[in-house]
């Protein structure tokens, strides 16, 4: 007698097994996006902290932030005369205003601030005379083209 052999599709079962897999990668992902994502300086600063045992208070007041940045830019022999503001934007970020001669003083006042406060986010938010107080191109009069 002859013997029939009978084969049976894997497809169901495939399909199966790709659901699963599908539905187990994304609760992976979204585990791992808790531990790695939104990764940004802060962040990064306390996992290490975490990993050496060294911990940091991890915020300063933010007026005396304000302070200290405001302070580190007035002792500063090429940036002391310049008016900067100091605003507080929120606990660990500030933005810094004001204008200054050229693009080398605002990235000298940028790094000064970023060391005097470096728990902190500092924003650039500085105008560069010559190049950020023109409001309307060639047709403006000089008058209009001095900054308030």
């Amino acid at each position: 007698m002859r013997r029939l052999s009978v084969r049976r599709s894997n497809a169901a079962r495939d399909a199966t097994l790709g659901a699963a897999g599908l539905g187990l990668g994304l609760v992976a992902g979204f585990i791992l996006r808790g531990f790695v994502g939104g990764m940004d300086r802060r962040r990064i600063r306390t996992l290490v902290g975490e990993m050496t045992g060294q911990h940091r208070v991890p915020f300063a007041m933010p007026r005396q932030d304000a302070i200290r940045i405001t302070a580190a830019l007035g002792d500063d022999p090429l940036l002391g005369g310049i008016e900067f503001e100091v605003v507080t934007v929120r606990i660990g970020q500030v933005e810094l205003h004001g204008w200054v001669p050229s693009r080398a003083a605002s990235a000298r006042a940028m790094r000064l601030a970023r060391s005097a406060a470096p728990d902190t986010e500092v924003t650039n938010r500085l105008k560069v005379r010559g190049e950020d107080d023109h409001p309307g191109g060639a047709g403006a009069d000089e008058e209009e083209r001095q900054p308030a």
